[in-house]
């Protein structure tokens, strides 16, 4: 799979879209990032320390793949931002969204980004 180009479909999804970057499963980033004009709303070590722990988090879902079956994403709302986390083999898509972006909206999102990840279109 092209990860930049997965990237790029994702910005074009949605103008809100802040972030799209494919991340290895020790978190480290291996393509796409912030949105071209965008500045993040953390410092550059927190960035790190935030993209460690969602690799750390995909790691603790694993744990319960065989009771519950595999997690596809997590969606997190915070004030600030809204927060996609898409599950793929060896990778994880971090997708983050400006707050103004109602709930309908993101799991309309979600949906057509599985849809990408699956190869449905």
């Amino acid at each position: 799979m092209d990860f930049t180009k997965l990237c790029d479909n994702v910005f074009a999804l949605n103008d809100h879209i802040r972030y799209a970057g494919v991340l290895d499963d020790a978190g480290v980033l291996a393509a796409g990032g912030m949105r071209e004009g965008m500045n993040s709303i953390v410092s550059e070590t927190d960035e790190e320390l935030f993209l460690t722990q969602t690799a750390l988090r995909k790691s603790m879902r694993e744990r319960f793949d065989v009771s519950m079956g595999r997690a596809r994403f997590a969606y997190v709302e915070r004030e600030r931002i809204s927060i996609l986390t898409f599950y793929m083999d060896e990778r994880i898509l971090l997708v983050t969204l400006e707050p103004n972006v109602d709930s309908h909206t993101a799991m309309d999102i979600a949906d057509d980004t599985l849809e990408m990840i699956n190869g449905k279109s």
